[in-house]
């Protein structure tokens, strides 16, 4: 899958824009963030996270106040939140948020993944299930993952798409897909066998 940052970047409104979600940092952020500050909307707390936390905080605050998990904050449309900071951070500021935000993209859950990815609307609705999909063995690799904890994220993420049924076809589609030219690699041989014909 292509980099979250290039497809922001080169959609066709200057607005559509996303970010990724928040690391160890986040308690002291949120320690920081007086009593009013979701009435400050998207762009307003986005410049002052921009003016207290390091780039990488901020590109980690964004998705995390988008998917609700920072206390006093709410990132209603994720894409005027992410703009925001794209057209205000000067070149060497710009670079570090936007390497944040793809690092953190590719390694979010499953579920907070395609949540990203889906409020973001830079992919086809249709095709984000399928570019999962394919993407997802890299993500297990470079995690390590064991088929259980596998099976915990697919539950997760079944879950999350509770309502779109297609979507989670479609990843398996991917997932599959990719298993099967992948077989025979480096994953160990019971992920192959759990998932290629699941």
């Amino acid at each position: 899958m292509k980099p979250l940052s290039i497809l922001i970047r080169f959609a066709p409104s200057l607005m559509l824009f996303t970010a990724v979600a928040c690391g160890g940092s986040e308690a002291k952020e949120i320690s920081i963030l007086p009593p009013d500050f979701a009435d400050a909307g998207d762009a307003g707390q986005v410049d002052y996270m921009m003016k207290s936390s390091t780039p990488d905080s901020v590109a980690r605050f964004i998705c995390n106040a988008a998917l609700g998990k920072v206390e006093n904050a709410r990132i209603d449309t994720l894409s005027i939140a992410a703009a925001y900071a794209y057209e205000n951070y000067n070149d060497s500021d710009l670079i570090v948020f936007s390497r944040e935000f793809d690092s953190f993209a590719e390694n979010l859950p499953l579920n907070e993944k395609m949540r990203i990815y889906s409020m973001a609307g830079n992919l086809d609705p249709q095709g984000l299930g399928y570019e999962l999909g394919l993407d997802y063995v890299n993500h297990i690799r470079e995690n390590r993952m064991s088929v259980d904890d596998i099976r915990k994220e697919l539950l997760a993420f079944k879950e999350a798409c509770e309502n779109d049924s297609d979507m989670y076809n479609r990843f398996m589609k991917g997932f599959r897909t990719v298993l099967k030219v992948d077989h025979g690699k480096d994953l160990p041989e019971d992920v192959y066998n759990a998932f290629i014909n699941q």
